[in-house]
């Protein structure tokens, strides 16, 4: 079952008239952001421009969003969101723009109420270190001082009672990122 987060939202002064943003379908996770521009806006190859979306957001504590790519039109037209994944933080309140920039090789013309990019509302999980790099030369060696190892938890699991904290060991192997994993309990 899909959880429902509410969302405050409102129109900017380049918003009047648009719709709000929705999904595709129940099965899509990404809101469609439409072009917020007053008039077509022309977009050479490689060309790039903060597009409005023509809405403020608020996203509450414990969230962040995600502007991403129309999987469609970067497929189609070969427009991107240039920096995406855009970070959305819950404290970021003002006008949504995205960066889009044309990675084709022809001309794309975007209309006032185009699908320009998606917004994806995601739970936030904040981390803490364990650093174990003491006495271990990890940067720029070619030689190999000893295997690195590095507990993650399984599925993503949060357990606040660290002696309940299932893991599996990650072992580093070379300066290639290639790893052995084994799974163990702890």
């Amino acid at each position: 079952m899909t959880k429902v987060l509410k969302v405050s939202i409102a129109r900017t002064a380049d918003g009047n008239h648009l719709s709000l943003p929705t999904y595709s379908s129940k099965y899509h996770v990404g809101l469609n952001l439409q072009a917020a521009v007053p008039a077509a806006l022309r977009l050479e190859p490689g060309d790039r421009a903060y597009v409005p979306i023509g809405f403020a957001i608020g996203i509450p504590d414990g969230y962040c969003g995600f502007v991403v790519s129309q999987p469609q039109l970067a497929k189609e037209q070969g427009l991107i969101v240039l920096d995406g994944p855009q970070v959305i933080h819950p404290a970021d309140r003002g006008a949504l723009f995205v960066l889009l920039q044309n990675m084709s090789s022809h001309v794309v013309v975007l209309h006032r109420g185009d699908v320009v990019a998606q917004l994806v509302i995601e739970p936030v999980v904040q981390a803490t270190w364990c650093d174990l790099s003491e006495g271990i030369n990890a940067v720029g060696s070619t030689t190999k001082v000893g295997d690195v190892v590095v507990d993650s938890m399984q599925n993503g699991e949060v357990e606040e009672d660290d002696s309940k904290m299932k893991s599996s060991r990650r072992t580093y192997k070379s300066p290639r990122n290639r790893f052995e994993e084994e799974d163990k309990n702890e």
